[in-house]
């Protein structure tokens, strides 16, 4: 990796030259769960990524989504993308505040044609909505639950001093050390941890076991009842015929 030192202007505000490495899911706009790690010049750095996977059963679809606290991936459609997830829709509600407060957005997010972007004048505007509005606060429809069914990641890192005679020459191009970096980005195992959301029993469910059980036992209380008055019949019946007249 050639960094390009040449190109950083004098007034750059970064101590160092390098670069920036963003790890994320490739579904999620790169914002709200984004990984990175620092690279600079001479360096060799190794991240180690592993990965965490979230299902749901499709028998979760049946509970309100306000009790599971989780979206599938088809139930809710976003502006910018045809598959739901916990961060694209953070990102879509911050922009629509960015555009109810202070009428532009940040260069940063996709936006329309006509969408203006926010310019030095707004910087106080989006200073206080990021300050002083919290996420709780914010007006996001629909609400933004985590994906029943996603995928995490945590990520481990090594550096090292970048050693030239460890890489082929084609690579290096005959550049000092000094000048280069190396990235190596591999999961750290050959598995992963799977965690699943399992409905065992619904409200439905319990209330027609419930009262299946309430009347079978109903049934059978009165069964008894029946048995006992029975044999008190008999047993009296029995007594009386044994009396002299």
């Amino acid at each position: 990796m050639n960094v390009e030192p040449e190109d950083y202007p004098p007034w750059s505000i970064v101590p160092y030259y390098g670069a920036k490495i963003l790890i994320n899911d490739p579904n999620d706009y790169p914002e709200t769960t984004i990984r990175y790690r620092y690279i600079t010049l001479g360096e060799s750095l190794d991240i180690k990524v592993e990965p965490m996977v979230f299902q749901s059963d499709s028998k979760i679809r049946r509970v309100d989504p306000d009790k599971r606290a989780c979206w599938f991936h088809d139930e809710v459609v976003l502006s910018h993308t045809d598959r739901y997830s916990f961060e694209t829709c953070n990102t879509e509600c911050r922009m629509r505040n960015y555009l109810e407060n202070c009428g532009c957005l940040p260069f940063k997010y996709p936006r329309e044609q006509s969408t203006r972007i926010c310019e030095f004048e707004d910087l106080e505007c989006l200073h206080n909505l990021t300050v002083y509005i919290t996420k709780k606060n914010m007006n996001c429809h629909p609400i933004c639950y985590m994906e029943c069914r996603d995928k995490m990641y945590s990520v481990t890192s090594d550096v090292v001093p970048l050693l030239q005679h460890h890489y082929p020459q084609i690579l290096t191009n005959s550049r000092n050390s000094s000048e280069l970096a190396t990235l190596q980005v591999y999961f750290g195992k050959s598995n992963c941890n799977c965690y699943k959301l399992t409905l065992l029993i619904d409200v439905n469910q319990f209330v027609g076991m419930y009262l299946t059980f309430s009347a079978q036992a109903t049934s059978g209380t009165m069964l008894v009842l029946m048995i006992v008055f029975f044999y008190f019949f008999i047993a009296v019946f029995q007594q009386t015929g044994r009396r002299p007249t």
